[in-house]
């Protein structure tokens, strides 16, 4: 039995609409800041015949693997597991998307590398938990990634967790976060590089190279000495089940306090002496989107991860979404002194992973009060129509036809496991017109 084929059905829903979400991110990213420079810097990496939606060339497999993950992560809008912290889509997907093409392999293939990636990645997030300087899609990218292209080429138990273990020399790098601390757009080729990284383990373990038998406990490993094996991070239920399909396009972290300032947007509108004060978890991983709003470096990445910036995008232009930030509200001045008044207080119970939020509005005497819980995540999921809508957004941003591009991605969805080699490589291909260029 295929892995695709061992998801119940509301987890082949969940895996399907990873994909679509996955699929519309990549159609918007080259829209995003920097993206056209990053997709110059992947060409650079040599010629090849691997597709990647949405972009008119072919690309060698790293290159692929550079350019469809930074397309997936380019807004900040793609999938996270609430509890492990991760990226899934912009490891998985890449990863299988480049080795099913390099070897021919058929849609199921393709799947199941999905599957396997998605799994191996949220499972490894939650193992390892956080750590200084780290953030877990890059710092745990390359084993998942390297379980994806391994599952994509067929190979067995075995095989796939030696590749993960010989992509364990690239792991857990403690500089990853510095990226967010400078507002600094590496952030967005940070899983990509750990995707290539993965997709050469997977290469040696197809080859025959054996990795670390360590890999995992030993003292050098990912968790050392602790009392896990390679099933608790491939078997059990299927982590896509349990992801966030982001609403917003913005670091998880806030998404809570945005969802809160909607509310009380919509019930009391704006005035011109309004105080904001919002109320989010203690901790350090609520911090750096707690931080006062600052211009630190790249415009967007200071939006991103300023709970203050996305309160005062509603107050000030009563929304926060992809269209914003691919506008020119991302450096809107209002905006940002806006920002500037925005209180931040850490005063909720602290947690190391997504809670709810509260925001007050102090107006005239009076505080009225918004609390949400983290939303879309598996407790209430978005649902196809709602992750449509949020497709059709990026297709909007990438100037393509909304109701005939998402009709074809949830096709291309739905059916993407009975495709033979030949009809999946013709299937990306029809999704690769020349709409963007590369450079």
């Amino acid at each position: 039995m295929s892995q695709l084929d061992s998801l119940d059905a509301t987890e082949r829903e969940r895996w399907g609409v990873l994909v679509a979400d996955a699929w519309g991110l990549m159609a918007a990213g080259a829209e995003a800041p920097g993206l056209r420079a990053m997709l110059a810097a992947s060409a650079e990496l040599g010629d090849g015949d691997i597709v990647v939606p949405y972009t008119p060339r072919t690309w060698s497999p790293q290159g692929a693997a550079a350019a469809a993950s930074a397309l997936i992560h380019a807004w900040d809008f793609d999938d996270t597991h609430d509890t492990a912290v991760v990226h899934t889509a912009a490891i998985a997907v890449p990863a299988a998307l480049a080795a099913a093409q390099r070897r021919n392999a058929s849609g199921r293939s393709f799947a199941d590398g999905i599957v396997v990636g998605v799994q191996a990645l949220s499972r490894l997030g939650g193992l390892v938990g956080p750590r200084a300087g780290v953030i877990r899609t890059a710092g745990l990218g390359a084993p998942a990634a390297a379980a994806a292209a391994a599952a994509t080429w067929g190979l067995d138990r075995a095989g796939i967790e030696n590749a993960m273990s010989l992509a364990v020399g690239v792991s857990l790098a403690p500089g990853s976060r510095q990226a967010v601390v400078d507002s600094s757009l590496a952030k967005r080729v940070q899983p990509g590089l750990a995707v290539q990284a993965g997709l050469y383990a997977a290469a040696l373990a197809l080859n025959g190279v054996e990795g670390p038998r360590g890999w995992l406990t030993g003292d050098h490993g990912l968790l050392p000495g602790a009392d896990v094996t390679v099933a608790d991070v491939l078997d059990g239920p299927f982590a896509g089940a349990e992801l966030a399909i982001k609403p917003y396009p913005a670091c998880r972290y806030g998404h809570a306090a945005i969802a809160a300032a909607e509310q009380l947007y919509r019930a009391h509108g704006a005035q011109t002496d309004d105080k904001l004060v919002v109320r989010l978890p203690e901790g350090a991983s609520y911090a750096m989107v707690a931080r006062p709003y600052a211009d630190r470096g790249e415009p967007i990445i200071d939006a991103q991860f300023s709970v203050p910036w996305q309160v005062a995008s509603i107050w000030t232009s009563g929304r926060y979404d992809v269209a914003t930030l691919a506008g020119p509200d991302v450096v809107d001045p209002v905006i940002a002194s806006a920002a500037r008044a925005v209180e931040v207080r850490q005063d909720l119970p602290a947690s190391t992973v997504m809670s709810g939020a509260t925001v007050e509005l102090h107006r005239a005497g009076v505080v009225h009060v918004a609390e949400s819980p983290m939303p879309g995540g598996p407790e209430a999921p978005l649902d196809r129509s709602a992750v449509d809508a949020k497709i059709r957004s990026c297709l909007t941003v990438a100037g393509l036809d909304p109701d005939a591009e998402s009709r074809r991605i949830w096709e291309l969805v739905d059916g993407v496991a009975d495709l033979s080699p030949a009809d999946l490589r013709r299937t990306l291909t029809e999704f690769a017109p020349a709409r963007q260029t590369v450079a």
